[in-house]
């Protein structure tokens, strides 16, 4: 199982258990790893709470703690501005794959948490001016960097506000090859949950944006409301190579939790595998099958060894069929030296062709 980030529903998932939080404090910061920062938080009438932020790929609540012995200046810049600072809202930024936290000390901040390609962490004031962040980071159409105002990136199509005839709009002016990738990209939807829209409803995937039908479309535009309902308190459904916040058409689940979090934390699907790991995956897969082929040359050893003692034991009897065989041969073809042998109860086959005889031993 491996996934590269979280999906705009996925996120929006995420972001309803993460209500909890609202009207909590933040009482500690840490960076545990390059892009993985871990907020400790205090909540009324639900304690301590754990939640990790991994910029670029997901977020969720966790139960494992690792405290670096140094925190990093990004750190440190974080809790000089939030340490003790309410949480007062929780969003996602339209159904684009950005969090935003609105948090209160004398004053007022955001924290803003990109989950889209490279991803980033930003701090700003409450006019957006930037005061620290994880990486700055230049793109086409805005800068992200410290002193700057934050420019929220050009929203795509809000697929969790979508009308008829906002969605009809959008499949005829499509350019892509099929409905599924339509609604997963120019949609935003992933190819997953486009996939399972169009599964649900028996609607050919593959058909062209263009050509789906008026009552489709009805039909795509109930499902989302549908998912919508599904993901306000979502559950974790394990699968084989995926983990989502709701069951899945003709999948069978491997397990579940109580929380999508809970999924997500405890079998991390995001996880990078080194150089090294893969290294080292590589090296047990040879040892094991040079394990397997161990094993077969015993088997091997120990069947020819047998043949051996049984050779030896019979010596005498095979020497003597030999030496018949033998002397045959001076006088007749091989063919009839086979007729011959296979008067004998003790010869099982006569090999005409390899001119081999097989004897029951």
């Amino acid at each position: 199982m491996n996934k590269k980030s979280l999906s705009s529903l996925e996120l929006a998932a995420i972001i309803n258990e993460l209500q909890i939080l609202i009207n909590g404090k933040i009482s500690q910061i840490y960076h545990q790893e390059k892009k993985e920062l871990l907020f400790q938080t205090h909540s009324p009438g639900r304690g301590k709470q754990l939640l990790k932020i991994v910029p670029g790929k997901y977020l969720c609540f966790t139960n494992k703690k690792e405290v670096p012995l140094k925190p990093s200046s990004f750190c440190m810049q974080l809790r000089k501005y939030l340490d003790n600072a309410s949480i007062k809202a929780i969003y996602q930024k339209g159904s684009e794959r950005i969090i935003v936290l609105e948090l209160e000390k004398t004053e007022k901040y955001f924290l803003i948490i990109e989950l889209f390609s490279k991803g980033n962490l930003i701090l700003t004031d409450e006019d957006y001016k930037i005061i620290g962040l994880l990486e700055q980071q230049t793109w086409k159409e805005r800068t992200v960097k410290a002193k700057e105002k934050y420019i929220f990136p050009t929203p795509g199509f809000n697929w969790k506000e979508v009308s008829e005839k906002e969605l009809k709009s959008l499949l005829e002016k499509s350019n892509r090859k099929n409905l599924a990738t339509s609604l997963a990209t120019e949609f935003g939807l992933g190819g997953l949950y486009a996939e399972e829209i169009c599964k649900i409803n028996e609607i050919y995937s593959k058909k062209l944006p263009g050509e789906v039908e008026s009552k489709e479309i009805n039909l795509i535009v109930k499902t989302i409301k549908k998912f919508l309902n599904k993901i306000e308190k979502p559950k974790g459904h394990i699968y084989e190579d995926d983990i989502t916040p709701f069951p899945l058409t003709d999948r069978k689940t491997i397990s579940e939790s109580d929380t999508y979090s809970e999924a997500i934390d405890t079998l991390n699907p995001f996880k990078i595998v080194s150089p090294y790991e893969k290294k080292i995956k590589m090296l047990e897969k040879t040892i094991s099958q040079q394990q397997d082929a161990i094993v077969k040359l015993e088997e091997k050893i120990e069947l020819n060894k047998r043949k051996g003692e049984l050779i030896y034991e019979k010596y005498s009897p095979l020497q003597k069929l030999l030496d018949i065989v033998n002397e045959l041969k001076k006088i007749k073809e091989w063919n009839e030296i086979g007729k011959e042998l296979k008067k004998e109860k003790k010869i099982k086959k006569v090999d005409l062709k390899e001119k081999r005889v097989v004897v029951d031993l």
